[in-house]
């Protein structure tokens, strides 16, 4: 079970000339549907004089959700190799728009797809990739005693400590690899430590 998945930071833009017409790529990041509905929507807006505005998103740390759209191309020559483009990279979290203004001359379904594919490939290439972790919320309730040991332990298995009350003891959320929880839930049982997981969400 990996706790790693790759994605964007800053986007990345392209342009491409192909037979009078333009291509222009835009990937950016998303942690949520709506985020991805939301950025494609604003493109559209920017370029409302095109003729299409295609894209495909994946999201999810595992790359659970995948959509494509043609808008108006010629089924499976926009969405699906701006999509391939996508995984060819290895990312997830990420939505890549490829802009078309028509120059007059048909391309052909494997000209479109040649076109689409490249303008996505030259908006990833210009994205900054980084990699993010994800993390399971650990929910603990630790003796006054054993705080610093917990504080140890957490600087040790890359965790952090979002959340802390003090009383007769110390209630608190921590947060872990997500490989890494179930192992630190029993250790610090061992320890005095009453934990249990609460959840998972990317870092």
């Amino acid at each position: 079970m990996s706790d790693r998945y790759r994605t964007i930071g800053n986007g990345g833009e392209s342009l491409l000339r192909e037979k009078g017409s333009r291509f222009i790529g835009i990937a950016f990041h998303a942690a949520e549907e709506g985020d991805a509905r939301e950025g494609i929507a604003r493109i559209a807006k920017q370029h409302h004089a095109s003729r299409h505005v295609c894209f495909a998103y994946v999201l999810g740390p595992g790359m659970e959700l995948q959509r494509v759209n043609d808008a108006g191309e010629p089924a499976g020559t926009a969405g699906a190799p701006i999509l391939r483009a996508i995984q060819q990279a290895g990312l997830t979290c990420i939505v890549v728009v490829v802009v078309r203004y028509f120059g007059g001359t048909l391309l052909g379904k494997g000209g479109l797809i040649r076109a689409y594919g490249e303008a996505a490939r030259d908006a990833i290439a210009g994205s900054t990739v980084r990699e993010e972790v994800i993390r399971a919320a650990v929910s603990f309730r630790c003796p006054l005693a054993r705080v610093d040991w917990l504080k140890q332990e957490l600087r040790r298995m890359d965790g952090t400590l979002t959340e802390s009350s003090f009383g007769d003891d110390c209630h608190g959320l921590a947060m872990l690899p997500r490989s890494a929880a179930q192992e630190a839930i029993a250790r610090w049982g061992a320890h005095g430590i009453i934990a249990s997981l609460s959840g998972e969400v990317g870092s």
